[in-house]
This record gives C-alpha cells, sequence and structure tokens, in this order.
C-alpha cells in the first residue's frame, strides 16, 4: 500500500484526492457480507474501509501517521458524497457515513467497472452531454441551437394532436371519421425514414448491454439514464417527444383505436421500436431487442429521460475545476489526472502577477472613459460618479488625473459674463446711487 509521492505546487490536493481514490478502488478488500438474513457479495462495512484507508494515510509519505481516525471518517463521508462508494441497497441522498457495520460498495456503472467494456471511449462527446443536461425546457426536453436539426412543424403539430386528443387545438383541418388513424400514420412514415435510429448505430452495443439489467429495474433506470445522454442533441429531443406521445396515447382512454387487430401499446412498440433501436446489420434478433427496451423505455421514460442529480453534480465540479487558470511553476509537477481545456492556456508566474496588478485595471480605465465622455450626462451627474468612482477606485482615478490641473480641465471655468453699464448710470456719475424701480428688463 503505497502512496506515490505529491510535491509541493498547485493542484497538490487534487492530485492526492486522485491518488487515494484510485488505490481505495484497485486495493480496498471485498467480501461477502450478510445484512438481516441476505447476502451480499464484493461489499465492506463502514469500520472495515476505516481501518483499511486509516493504515493508507498513516503509512503514506504524504499524510503520515498524524492522521486521526476522525479525520479518515471526515474522507469517507466525502468519498460517499462523490460517488466513490454507495449504500449496498443503492441509497442515495439522505445516508450519512459513520464508523459502524453498515454495508457499502463500491460504485460502478451499468455494473461494471468501466464503460470500456461495453463502449468506444471515443464515441462519447462531452459537448453532446453538456447540452443534453443544460441546455433544456422547464419539462426537461432538450432545446436546439441549430433549428434546421428540428422535428418539422407539421410532424411537431401532428404529435401534438394524438398525445392532446380529443383537443388537436394545433390543427385547422376539419376532422372526419379515421382522422386519428392519418395523423398517426403521418408521424410513422416521417419516423420510419430516419436515416439513424434514434439510439444510433454506435450506441446500438451499449443499449443492448444494459437490457441485461431489467431484472434491477432501478439500475437498469439509471443505465439508460447515462446512455441517453450520450446521444446527439436533435436524437434525445425527437426520442423525448416521441416516448412522450407514446405513453400519452397508451394512457388516453379516449383514443379510438389506431389500427384494427392490435392494441394500442402493442401498436406503439411495433410501430416505433426499430426506429429507436436497430443495428447497421439489421438482423432479425434486433426486433426482439428493440420491443424489449421500448416497452421498458414506455414505463420508466419520465425517470430515464431526465438528467441525474448526481451526475450533474459531478459535471458541474469538472466544468468548474477546467474553469480555473493553470499557473506553470519552475520545478512544479504538472502531471495531472485532468487536462487542460483548449480555452484556458498555461501562464508563467510573472504573466500572472502582471495580470493580477493590472489585469482588472484595464476594464474600470475602459469605465471611466466611458463617464468622461458620455454626453448625455450633465455636468453636476457627472461629477457625482466620478467621485464615487475616485473613492472605490482611487488608483485608477490617479492613474487617469494625476494632478488636479488635469481634472480641472475636464470641468472647465465658465468665464463670468461683465456686469453691462446703462448709459442713465453715466449722465451724473458723481452722485450718490439712487434706488430705482427695478432692474427687471
Amino acid at each position: 500500500m503505497e502512496h506515490r509521492i505529491v510535491g509541493p505546487g498547485p493542484y497538490r490536493a487534487t492530485k492526492l484526492w486522485n491518488e487515494t481514490v484510485e488505490l481505495f478502488r484497485a486495493r480496498m478488500p471485498l467480501r461477502k457480507h450478510r445484512c438481516r438474513f441476505k447476502s451480499y457479495e464484493h461489499c465492506f462495512t463502514a469500520a472495515e474501509a476505516v481501518d483499511w484507508l486509516h493504515e493508507l494515510l498513516r503509512c503514506s509519505q504524504n499524510f503520515g501517521p498524524e492522521v486521526t481516525r476522525k479525520q479518515t471518517v471526515q474522507l469517507l463521508k466525502k468519498f460517499l458524497k462523490n460517488h466513490v462508494i454507495e449504500d449496498i441497497k443503492g441509497k442515495w441522498g439522505q445516508e450519512d457515513f459513520e464508523d459502524n457495520r453498515h454495508l457499502y460498495s463500491l460504485q460502478k456503472i451499468l455494473g461494471l467497472d468501466s464503460l470500456e467494456e461495453v463502449l468506444d471511449i471515443k464515441l462519447v462527446n462531452p459537448k453532446f452531454i453538456i447540452h443534453n443536461v443544460y441546455s433544456v425546457s422547464k419539462q426537461g426536453v432538450v432545446i436546439l441551437d441549430d433549428k434546421s436539426k428540428e422535428l418539422p412543424h407539421w410532424v411537431l403539430s401532428a404529435m401534438k394532436c394524438l398525445a392532446n386528443w380529443p383537443n388537436c387545438s394545433d390543427l385547422k383541418q376539419p376532422m372526419y371519421l379515421g382522422f386519428e388513424k392519418d395523423v398517426f400514420k403521418t408521424i410513422a412514415d416521417y419516423y420510419g425514414h430516419l436515416k439513424e435510429p434514434l439510439l444510433t448505430f454506435p450506441l446500438f452495443d451499449a443499449f443492448v448491454s444494459v437490457l441485461g439489467l431489467l431484472q434491477k429495474e432501478k439500475m437498469a433506470v439509471e443505465a439508460f439514464q447515462i446512455c441517453c445522454l450520450l446521444l446527439p442533441p436533435e436524437n434525445r429531443r425527437k426520442l423525448q417527444l416521441l416516448m412522450k406521445m407514446m405513453a400519452r396515447i397508451c394512457l388516453n382512454k379516449e383514443m379510438p383505436p389506431l389500427c384494427d387487430g392490435f392494441g394500442t401499446r402493442t401498436l406503439m412498440v411495433q410501430t416505433f421500436s426499430r426506429c429507436i433501436l436497430c443495428s447497421k446489420d439489421e438482423v432479425d434478433l434486433d426486433e426482439l431487442l428493440a420491443a424489449r427496451l421500448v416497452t421498458f423505455l414506455m414505463d420508466n421514460y419520465q425517470e430515464i429521460l431526465k438528467v441525474p442529480l448526481a451526475l450533474q453534480t459531478a459535471i458541474e465540479e469538472r466544468v468548474a475545476h477546467l474553469r480555473r487558470v493553470q499557473i506553470k511553476y519552475p520545478g512544479a509537477d504538472m502531471d495531472i489526472t485532468l487536462s487542460a481545456p483548449s480555452f484556458c492556456r498555461q501562464i508563467s508566474p510573472e504573466e500572472f502577477e502582471y495580470q493580477r496588478a493590472y489585469g482588472s485595471q484595464e476594464p474600470l480605465a475602459a469605465l471611466l472613459e466611458d463617464v468622461i465622455t458620455d454626453a448625455k450626462l450633465s455636468s453636476k451627474e457627472k461629477k457625482k460618479k466620478l467621485k464615487q468612482f475616485q473613492k472605490s477606485y482611487p488608483e485608477v482615478y490617479q492613474e487617469r488625473f494625476p494632478t488636479p490641473e488635469s481634472e480641472a480641465l475636464l470641468f472647465p471655468e465658465k468665464p463670468k459674463p461683465k456686469p453691462q453699464l446703462f448709459m442713465w448710470a453715466l449722465k451724473n456719475p458723481f452722485q450718490p446711487f439712487q434706488r430705482t424701480r427695478s432692474f427687471r428688463m
């Protein structure tokens, strides 16, 4: 149980976290435990985790023998919060880690140690995931930036019509006997002529792998949640709208039969299975697999097509980390787990110090110039704003107006008008001043 030595430098805490998590995942002893007359494989008690991790930290040169058992418990609390470990029964959100006999296991995705067993990591597009998580409406439906990839208006209107039957406010065509069947056929024809299934050819194996988890409904739902986030945003939106329509039609008792000889639910599955899931080779087995998957999607679409809270939190933490400026110090070990994003660049300590000292002054100086040159402000308002600016940012103000004279140039004094001499006052200049009726003209 040896830690790699992590030297001083930026992101040392992140490196220590990654190193400790990696060792815990790889070496924490797992065995069979019994709890309330039920056996659980590949797990450990809270106390066993504390014992093992405490010994690891005490023997590590990065931490040392001063680490207490209480500190180890605090670290395991963070493991639980960040889904390094999970409650053996899958509970999440309310539990708290304590030094006791409660059972835990290592967190897995799709029941696997790694997605690489079922998915080519090259197929994972981070932009798709970010878009599917954040660019959504209040109802959780994906909003597309490129409107050319949107469903045609006539298809969307037809889907709304059947989803809200018999209230078809979107369609202006006259209603007739069998109208709903023609509308359904229009929708089916559009989805049936898509060039690629909504779950895409490359992700076929991943979705089929999830079908093996259907007996464990909660795990299957979580697995489908993750897989559906990998879809291109336009595919995910079309899938969301389609599943919503299919579920509403099946639950609508006022909907007339859309096809003679088939129940509504069976018709939905048979009609849309191939446009949702199929392989590029189109083998006969695909139809059975697709039918099973679509049936499960219909029963759980609201849960499957929403963003998992735990994953959203993880993405936010990841993005926040990537947005921090990375500073390269001479001699520091910069071999960190998280790679630098394309929109950040490494800077030298000298450039960092310069930016810290002067970088924030440039926009403030520009703001000051805007106030100075604003012709819409009266002199009184301008003086008031400049006084406030001087009080808040004296250094920037001093740079712009180094002397009182430079400041005075901004508000030059207006020449005082000379008093006018009236002719009547010059007639007898030696007489004392006499009160006149009025100076008003």
